[in-house]
């Protein structure tokens, strides 16, 4: 019976983003986040890997853009149930903002926090608290613009 390096180590062996250098690689990381199914059978990894390799080819992507892609369909909460679905989402993957999204969004309420705290106009109290989302930035530039 083969035993897992989880068995043996006590930790998890997952794939991160930066350990995936080829396809293989990539579709254990897509099986890992997204959980679609592994292509069984020598004839279907074949087939995925030369599609793979062909549409990188042509559309001119890199396996990064391919792992953006897979941090993209999980981070946005999209379902794909399929290796060939998930190259559906890469031109939408390429404009998403993966690391900085999380801290960002803790460092502008943070800010945000703060600017409530020295602000005494209601007016900006007002919308400093009910602005969200993509709002809550330009309303926080605004405010820090007239505050400088």
């Amino acid at each position: 019976m083969k035993r897992s390096i989880e068995f043996a180590t006590g930790t998890p062996d997952r794939l991160q983003p930066h350990d995936v250098k080829n396809i293989p690689d990539l579709t254990l990381y897509a099986r890992q986040e997204l959980g679609v199914s592994y292509p069984v059978g020598a004839g279907r990894r074949e087939a995925w890997m030369h599609f793979a390799k062909e549409e990188m080819e042509t559309q001119l992507w890199s396996i990064e853009d391919l792992v953006r892609t897979i941090d993209y369909i999980k981070g946005t909460g999209q379902t794909c149930r399929t290796l060939q679905g998930m190259l559906w989402y890469v031109d939408a993957a390429r404009g998403w903002k993966t690391q900085g999204r999380s801290n960002s969004y803790v460092t502008l309420h943070a800010k945000v926090a703060r600017a409530l705290n020295l602000e005494g106009d209601p007016l900006w109290i007002r919308r400093l608290s009910l602005a969200q989302g993509n709002v809550l930035e330009g309303v926080y530039a605004e405010w820090e613009a007239a505050h400088v």
